[in-house]
């Protein structure tokens, strides 16, 4: 059996002898936690050289490579110059390769852990190929080296500040031992004496090795987020204790019994060839054993009650409802006259604060979150016919201003999502990240169909497959290419409309690989196949001009209008009373709702974009969820997992007028029958 001998020369206490499994293998792993005593590691280097496989040490100062020199603490070297047939390995090889791709993958999907952050890196030196990373992912650097290691009242700011330190210092790096004494404290009142830790205190993010932050004083960790190299049992025990938000961690468990660091896991990976490793090796484990950077969210798990926040932002969806501003009610029998007139000059205003939407409860965790609700006073047309720049900057400032109330992440609502970019440009922006909503929207309009359809029962369902035809118009955005994708797999045939015949055509061809037994045929308008329709699903920014003829549609046909303004104007639903007319996109959300703000609906009804971005700060998963005009199948089906879990789900239907009763659809059933059976 191969046998694994830890040296941890900075822990305490931590000492174990224990068969693991590795690689499908067994193998007998023993940890000598000595406490800095030189002499001890020494002899047990003599010891178990030529009689273990591999020798791993840890908690011993890393070499240090700056553009000019590579420097090594004397007994480090020392300690790695005792082994004449054992292989020695410290887990810097494996860090090298491995967490700068780790850690850039995990900004990629979470970026608001770094964006706009204050980074504070207990020392920057030991952790190089992290600051690299952070200054690159515009996290704002305070490294406290000059503390760290000389007790200068100082920071860092930068790469090239610290490079230029180490060079000067460099000389005095190894006149100190080693030792639990010689390391700096920390301590919260230390600031007092050295200014340089009153700005580091400050940061949002700190950046250390397990072996340092078990040792320091950590009263300053309480609500930040901790970035460690590793993170054991014990550890994550302590940081929970001392109140610290979050941890991100760059070693995943990847031993089933315990968590290993990185000079263990590298040692296990050695054990299995004779020849050292090198950098391709490392790529080889971190694929086969699919290693990822682990997100540890410790308030919960402290029992915290504290309040999460979102922000969203709506706006007017006609020039008719700025005369809902008080100042503007008693010029409302003008709006004909006045409406072009006020909705050009509320165009240059800025965004602003509107209002709170507080009391909602996750049912599954009891997790509170409140909404900040901002508005910006411009209409669709005006939206979108200034220039995407303008609205961006309008749009990130709400941002900034939501990030100083705390918020944690922020949604876009309406046709705030569908300038320019559709959210991308505001989201590099944007210190907090930023969410359209759209794939919540996407996934409330399939609930409703799916519900309005088997409320009208006139259609039939084989092997879960819906015998009959259904229509997406406006099928190559957003929503609607994700909806036609579901669509797809659940009936017989679907119709795609849109004005690029180009677009369409790639589209079908995405769908024919998820759905390839479903027929597809698409068109560039929609009245030619309004007839032979069971369900039409429009989602269009039409901003309210006709999309189909309502006199061609099928008796007894769904039209799921996602669109706002309304695809389908009230004029003509009231037109077919044998066609159910449904507004998709309202959800209900869990928990005693109280608001300040109208936004159109009642009680705990909110647009599905709003209820995603609550959501996702309900189950913590603060980030860029969807954005742009292209939305990820799997995403929808992730929100939706979501959505169950918390108890957002579908509110009561609803049309132009409120809410549609039972009554209702048995009466458009009827109506629907009737029609079809006097046309034969």
């Amino acid at each position: 059996m191969k046998h694994v001998v830890s040296i941890a020369f900075a822990q305490n206490n931590k000492n174990f002898d224990e068969i693991i499994e590795f690689n499908g293998e067994s193998l007998r792993l023993t940890q000598y936690a000595i406490g800095f005593d030189m002499d001890l590691a020494e002899s047990l280097i003599k010891k178990f050289d030529g009689i273990c496989d591999v020798i791993c040490l840890s908690g011993v100062p890393p070499k240090i490579k700056t553009k000019k020199k590579v420097l090594e603490h004397p007994q480090t070297q020392k300690l790695k110059g005792l082994p004449r047939q054992t292989v020695m390995v410290d887990g810097q090889l494996l860090k090298d390769v491995y967490i700068p791709w780790a850690f850039r993958q995990f900004y990629l999907t979470h970026k608001n852990t770094l964006k706009g952050k204050r980074v504070g890196m207990y020392t920057g030196s030991l952790q190089k190929n992290l600051v690299d990373i952070i200054e690159e992912l515009d996290g704002k650097l305070c490294l406290a080296d000059p503390y760290s290691f000389l007790r200068l009242p100082y920071n860092l700011n930068s790469n090239k500040q610290l490079e230029k330190f180490l060079n000067t210092v460099s000389p005095f790096i190894g006149l100190k031992k080693v030792s639990q004494s010689s390391l700096a404290t920390f301590k919260i009142e230390d600031a007092k004496v050295h200014k340089g830790l009153k700005k580091f205190f400050k940061s949002d993010v700190f950046v250390g090795n397990e072996g340092t932050v078990q040792i320091i004083d950590r009263e300053h960790l309480k609500g930040k987020t901790v970035v460690l190299d590793f993170m054991g049992s014990l550890m994550k025990k302590k940081l929970i204790k001392d109140g610290a938000k979050d941890v991100i961690s760059c070693m995943p468990k990847v031993v089933k019994s315990r968590y290993v660091n990185f000079s263990v896991l590298e040692a296990l990976m050695q054990a299995f060839q004779n020849e050292p490793l090198t950098a391709d090796d490392i790529l080889h484990w971190v694929d086969v054993l699919n290693m990822k950077v682990e997100h540890h969210k410790l308030i919960d798990e402290n029992g915290s009650d504290e309040v999460s926040k979102f922000a969203f932002i709506i706006h007017p969806l006609s020039k008719d409802q700025l005369f809902k501003h008080p100042l503007l009610k008693k010029t409302k029998r003008f709006k004909k006259h006045l409406g072009p007139i006020f909705e050009k000059v509320f165009s240059l205003t800025p965004g602003f604060f509107y209002g709170n939407i507080s009391g909602i409860k996750s049912e599954k965790t009891g997790k509170e979150v409140q909404g900040l609700i901002y508005t910006v006073t411009d209409t669709p047309k005006m939206l979108l016919e200034q220039n995407p720049e303008t609205v961006y900057k309008k749009l990130v400032n709400i941002c900034k201003d939501a990030s100083s109330h705390n918020a944690g992440i922020i949604g876009l609502g309406a046709f705030t999502k569908i300038v320019g970019d559709a959210g991308i440009s505001v989201d590099q922006r944007s210190p907090i990240p930023v969410t359209t909503g759209n794939a919540l929207s996407a996934c409330s309009t399939i609930w409703a169909a799916k519900f309005a359809i088997e409320k009208l029962g006139l259609v039939k369902t084989v092997d879960g497959i819906t015998q009959s035809k259904v229509m997406i118009v406006g099928a190559t955005g957003a929503i609607g290419s994700v909806s036609a994708k579901i669509l797809a797999t659940t009936w017989k045939e679907i119709i795609l409309v849109a004005p690029r015949p180009y677009k369409l055509l790639e589209l079908k061809d995405t769908i024919k690989e998820i759905a390839p037994n479903c027929k597809i045929t698409v068109a560039t308008h929609a009245d030619l196949h309004s007839a032979d329709c069971d369900l039409i699903v429009t989602t269009t920014s039409a901003q309210g001009k006709k999309i189909l003829d309502i006199d061609l549609v099928k008796p007894g046909c769904v039209i799921c209008d996602v669109s706002r303004p309304f695809d389908i104007s009230q004029e003509d639903a009231v037109k077919r009373p044998d066609v159910m007319v449904i507004a998709s996109g309202e959800v209900q959300l869990p928990g005693e709702i109280k608001s300040n703000v109208d936004i159109g609906l009642e009680g705990n009804i909110v647009y599905a974009c709003l209820a995603e971005t609550a959501l996702l700060a309900m189950d913590g998963k603060l980030e860029s969820f969807t954005l742009g005009r292209n939305i990820s199948y799997e995403k929808v089906l992730e929100i939706d997992r979501m959505a169950k879990v918390h108890g957002v789900r579908l509110s009561a239907i609803m049309g132009h007028n409120g809410f549609i009763t039972d009554e209702e659809f048995a009466l458009c059933r009827g109506h629907a029958l009737k029609k079809r059976n006097s046309n034969g």
